[in-house]
């Protein structure tokens, strides 16, 4: 035998006998999943199911434990440490999702401040998911490593450096988003915008892996104290004297809106957004350069409310999850701050991009979210008509201003034929697949032109001074690969004004008391804020006035691989990026003292808070009525006695029933409660404890 195959036998020995590290890491992931999942079933069906993932998840740790090893020279010191890191987080996580609804993050460990106390999660050490599993985890993982050979825990100083050197290039080609990484060579995605769905798609190591890249932005050139309050005291007020009139400001993102009629080839048989046409022709209006496509409508809410720009964030970012954990200030609370009532409205669930908790950062007073609205549907989400009557609910039973920000869901992807009831709207001019995407985007375009009347309509005969601002986040994703947009010729190969053609949106800006004016816009998402504030003579913030004065020259901010084509002078948005970075990653130094002004201490998840007056409870036959009168009451109530839900029947917002069944009575006194749950089976809102001693027959009507 040569020398060479005497080489290659006796360190293929060597890697055979270092197989059982790779071993060692799937079994440190399984107890991570199990940990993080709280269910044996769910650890391992997901272990079964989703293989590329596990993998992944493997690779991380088989990473870890070759560079930890490789520093140590230990393999049994190397894995009780990194199992213990990767378990300690693993069971934080899941605790914290059983509590809180969320996994534990990369940027949770940024937020000590701001941080709930970790107190309450401590309750699920003693779990039997927990307990049995860190017992079965210490009795296999003694076998699996102290079974191994004395060959195989003997690491040469060789052996040493090529562990590391196998660990960087596993771990970095993990991390990286290039033509090499793992993760793109397995398809895998991250779910940004749902990481309670990334941790149990992607597995918890991968998904934090992933999240990793978001986690730290480096500071900006000649970024301090000193330099960010020079920017902010040196700004020239955009209203150097509030007006007379404080009126309300309603600003609807509307789902995917975009006006398809104006696509050359296409021909409807009939108008999808008659009343929006109406209103261009007359009010001001224009587009918006959008930072999405298809998607991402949080990135595009969080420009418009903050001032904030995408394109000083990494792409694939979602700062509503990676970026808003502390007061930040919007047009909410500026707004709040001069005496407007700010109401958040969105016809989806409350965990869904984080927004629950960024619109507290952002200094809403209320966020009525799908969770509170009665159940009425165009298609599978929510009809557009419901939101306008929210938002002008909302405003009339307020005495003062308003400042109303909502969102839409109707014509929300998907638009394959069979969404609605029925395509009312025929299109000429596109076949097959590419046609029946086009007329189900119309039908949904019908529902927000109508939504747009209801609002102009109402305000109109109210008289009430008002500005409505309706604009679009992005244009429908119609097939894979724009193919709709392809196939009714709209969209050309490597065309040239791509950027134009799919990432301008538009905006509309209504209003009933200012003198007649139409102006013609053209701007990025972020400057939309400072425009409103000025039109309707509003003071803002040295934030805002920087804003409004840069847009006069530089109203449009595109990629930076657009900014020779578009003439855009990088130096001149230097302090741009330096004050938002002060704002969202440094100390805030622009602030000053109004710092805690921004989040209003009273802010509440749906019309108000929840408060039960009066309760009467009637006995028929064996079960009992219970009658609850009170206020804000949302029509998915439940009603608990004494923690106990019972069947619940909601009459308005200022009555329910409930039927106490023989089966589920409890004796008095009964502690009432009603609360509202989101679709994770997590209470979102709460309402006041309210004692019954004894039965109220003679009290019943």
């Amino acid at each position: 035998m040569g020398e060479l195959q005497l080489s290659l036998r006796r360190y293929g020995l060597v890697t055979v006998r270092r197989l059982p590290l790779l071993l060692c890491s799937l079994w440190i992931v399984f107890l991570v999943e199990l940990l993080s999942r709280g269910q044996w079933l769910d650890a391992f069906g997901w272990t079964f199911d989703a293989v590329p993932e596990l993998l992944l998840n493997t690779l991380i740790v088989l990473g870890l434990l070759l560079f930890l090893t490789a520093l140590t020279g230990s393999i049994r010191l190397s894995f009780w440490l990194i199992a213990a890191l990767c378990l300690a987080f693993g069971l934080i996580s899941g605790i914290k999702l059983e509590i809180l609804g969320v996994p534990f993050l990369p940027w949770d460990l940024l937020l000590a401040s701001e941080t709930k106390d970790m107190t309450p999660y401590l309750g699920g050490l003693l779990s039997f998911t927990v307990m049995s599993g860190f017992i079965l985890f210490f009795v296999i993982s003694i076998l699996l490593l102290y079974k191994l050979s004395k060959t195989a825990l003997q690491i040469g100083r060789k052996q040493r450096v090529a562990m590391g050197l196998i660990s960087a290039l596993l771990l970095v080609s993990i991390y990286n988003d290039g033509e090499l990484s793992l993760t793109r060579l397995a398809k895998i995605k991250n779910i940004a915008y749902d990481q309670t769905l990334n941790v149990k798609t992607n597995g918890f190591l991968l998904t934090t892996m992933m999240n990793l890249k978001y986690l730290f932005l480096k500071a900006p050139k000649g970024y301090d104290e000193s330099s960010i309050r020079s920017i902010a005291s040196g700004v020239t007020p955009a209203v150097t004297q509030a007006g007379d009139v404080k009126p309300n400001i309603i600003i609807v993102l509307s789902e995917s809106f975009w006006d398809i009629t104006r696509v050359e080839g296409l021909k409807f048989s009939r108008d999808p957004l008659p009343f929006y046409h109406s209103l261009v022709e007359k009010y001001t209006s224009g587009t918006l350069l959008s930072p999405q496509y298809g998607g991402g409508t949080a990135n595009v809410e969080f420009e418009v409310l903050t001032g904030n720009s995408m394109r000083f964030l990494p792409q694939g970012s979602i700062p509503y999850n990676q970026y808003i954990h502390k007061a930040t200030d919007s047009l909410a609370s500026i707004l709040r701050r001069q005496g407007y009532e700010a109401t958040a409205i969105n016809p989806f669930h409350s965990w869904f991009y984080n927004s629950k908790n960024v619109y507290n950062h952002f200094g809403f007073s209320k966020y009525i979210s799908q969770e509170f609205f009665e159940p009425d549907y165009e298609g599978p989400y929510i009809a557009d008509r419901a939101v306008a009557k929210y938002i002008i609910q909302s405003s009339d039973e307020t005495p003062g201003p308003d400042f109303v920000f909502a969102n839409t869901m109707e014509n929300h992807y998907h638009y394959s034929p069979g969404k609605f009831k029925e395509n009312t709207i025929q299109v000429t001019g596109v076949t097959g697949e590419s046609k029946g995407l086009i007329e189900t985007y119309a039908q949904g375009l019908l529902g927000a032109d109508d939504m747009l009347k209801r609002l102009v309509t109402h305000y109109e005969q109210k008289g009430e001074p008002t500005i409505i601002v309706f604009f679009g986040d992005h244009l429908p994703s119609l097939g894979d690969n724009y193919k709709a947009y392809k196939d009714c010729g709209y969209l050309q190969e490597n065309d040239p004004n791509f950027l134009d053609k799919m990432y301008r949106v538009p905006v509309l800006v209504w209003n009933n008391y200012l003198p007649e004016h139409k102006e013609q816009l053209n701007m990025s998402p972020s400057f939309l804020g400072p425009y409103v504030l000025k039109l309707a003579q509003r003071p803002g913030s040295y934030y805002t006035d920087y804003l409004y004065r840069l847009a006069q020259h530089t109203p449009v901010i595109p990629p930076k691989n657009y900014y020779p084509q578009m003439g855009i002078d990088e130096e001149a948005l230097k302090e741009y990026e330096k004050l938002q970075y002060d704002i969202l990653f440094g100390k805030q130094y622009g602030y000053g003292d109004w710092k805690n002004t921004i989040k209003d201490p009273a802010y509440v998840l749906g019309f108000g808070d929840l408060q039960i007056d009066h309760v009467h409870v009637n006995e028929t036959g064996r079960e009992r009525i219970v009658k609850i009168t009170g206020r804000d009451l949302p029509h998915n109530s439940i009603l608990h006695i004494n923690d106990k839900p019972v069947k619940t029947a909601w009459t308005d917002k200022h009555e329910l029933t409930a039927i106490v069944e023989p089966e589920t009575e409890a004796e008095f006194p009964w502690k009432l409660e009603i609360v509202v749950e989101d679709s994770k089976g997590h209470i979102v809102a709460k309402s006041n404890a309210y004692v019954q001693t004894r039965m109220t027959a003679a009290d019943m009507p």
